[in-house]
């Protein structure tokens, strides 16, 4: 004679078992989603100087010909960063005056990225593609890039330096000369190259490259210097091609390592 009595307390006890085991184990899984560590981010600043001091908008330093210079206006392109085949991002904007040091924060890997190469401005397919086809997200987009594409001379403007400056050493500051550099075109194209680069660790999976850009270098120069007084615009029109190149050339030398 089958004890059904004893048979359903048997089955209830399976029953009991069994869903303590499914519970047991589904949260196992939530514990170690929960536990599953952040991934990996990359974060790229650029601190502007003037020598051995931060550089501010709107603050007024003096040259090394003596001429007081205020800035207030510095942004640039960062196009295709990489190292070598591993690509980070494809567009990155720097825009002091609205996002401070920040120029990328991005996900990645920093053994991955032990190096970086990019373009110091926007290279020649996407400088000439439809800037309102670019994903919203993209600093190429017309929405993001704003003032740096050029609507009347199909576009980006690689680099923007804007300022007053006083070419008159004497007791009196009036800073009443303007400069005014908006550098672009195909043929101004610069590449930058970091290596031995230093990944600060910022705690949650985050990693930070600290680059620097040096403004007094910049007006310095390396092989030539840009003398305020006489060389104050360029908006890479043809004739002025010597200064817009140099303009290029020497902020490209004073972005490096912080």
């Amino acid at each position: 004679m089958i004890k059904f009595g004893n048979m359903r307390s048997k089955l209830s006890i399976i029953l009991f078992l069994a869903l303590g085991f499914a519970l047991y184990s589904c949260g196992e899984d939530v514990e170690a989603e929960c536990d599953a560590p952040a991934p990996s981010s990359l974060r790229i600043s650029v601190q502007p100087k003037f020598g051995a001091s931060d550089l501010f908008l709107d603050s007024i330093y003096t040259s090394s010909e003596g001429y007081l210079v205020k800035f207030t206006d510095l942004k640039f392109y960062l196009h295709e960063i990489r190292n070598e085949s591993n690509a980070l991002i494809n567009a990155a904007l720097f825009d002091y005056r609205e996002r401070s040091t920040l120029l990328i924060e991005t996900l990645g890997e920093k053994n991955k990225f032990t190096s970086l190469q990019a373009n110091l401005g926007v290279g020649s397919e996407q400088n000439h593609s439809d800037p309102t086809l670019f994903a919203s997200e993209s600093w190429l987009n017309i929405s993001n890039s704003n003032d740096m594409y050029w609507d009347w001379n199909p576009g980006y403007i690689f680099v923007k330096i804007e300022g007053k400056t006083d070419t008159i050493p004497d007791a009196i500051q009036e800073l009443n000369h303007n400069f005014v550099f908006h550098c672009g075109l195909d043929e101004n194209l610069q590449m930058v190259d970091f290596t031995g680069l230093d990944w600060i660790d910022q705690g949650d999976n985050l990693s930070e490259l600290k680059l620097k850009l040096d403004l007094k270098a910049f007006l310095q120069g390396t092989n030539e210097s840009i003398d305020l007084k006489s060389e104050f615009t360029s908006h890479s029109a043809p004739s002025q091609e010597f200064l817009t190149l140099k303009v290029m050339q020497n902020f490209k030398e004073a972005l490096m390592m912080l």
